[in-house]
């Protein structure tokens, strides 16, 4: 009886605290105070499961960030090529990518409008911010803006390039894991097992 009315009080302030759980709260909170040791380990469980997936959504959305900069360079340089400003080819070639840069452009731009260009690219973080950093140093020093961007736009190809040339390397040992416990005993399975059964047929076992 008194797992039940722990459980039940549990629930309330579960519910208090968060009003959006669901029915199952309840379920659960019991199943945690009859099986404390099976519910701990079904929460170390969750937990692990949720910081990967954390990491890996984490990891993706950083790989998107850093694709969407490579492309809003590579379309700044073609405002650029076609006599726009820094800030108005920005501005153009936001519009093309992903809403996390759209924002973080949009205040770069209002920086750069009310500060200057440089001390505004210079201060501003971000997926972009090399991009913005190369061209407040082409800025300052006079230096062709243009050129800075496409050096950015090399910069990233040659680090994606790296990247994909590694995970190509790590393959392999990847893949071992999987030939040497799933594949590789059903080919030996294949290959052995037709003349072991005969071997055993002709002693007569």
């Amino acid at each position: 009886m008194l797992p039940v009315v722990v459980a039940i009080g549990a629930t309330e302030i579960i519910r208090w605290r968060f009003p959006a759980a669901r029915w199952w709260v309840f379920p659960a909170v019991v199943g945690a105070v009859l099986f404390p040791f099976p519910a701990l380990a079904l929460v170390v469980a969750a937990v692990a499961n949720a910081r990967r997936t954390y990491i890996r959504r984490a990891r993706v959305e950083r790989s998107k960030a850093e694709r969407d900069a490579v492309t809003l360079a590579e379309l700044t340089g073609l405002g650029l090529s076609a006599g726009m400003s820094f800030v108005s080819a920005l501005e153009a070639a936001a519009h093309e990518v992903g809403p996390p840069l759209v924002a973080e452009v949009q205040a770069v731009v209002r920086r750069a409008r009310h500060r200057g260009i440089a001390p505004a690219l210079e201060e501003s973080p971000g997926a972009a911010r090399r991009l913005y950093l190369l061209a407040a140093r082409a800025t300052v020093t006079g230096a062709p803006v243009a050129a800075a961007v496409r050096s950015y736009v090399a910069e990233q190809r040659d680090a994606e390039r790296a990247r994909a040339l590694a995970a190509a390397r790590r393959l392999p040992v990847q893949l071992l894991f999987p030939l040497a416990l799933l594949i590789l005993p059903g080919f030996m399975v294949l290959t052995v097992g037709p003349a072991l059964l005969g071997a055993l047929e002709r002693l007569g076992l």
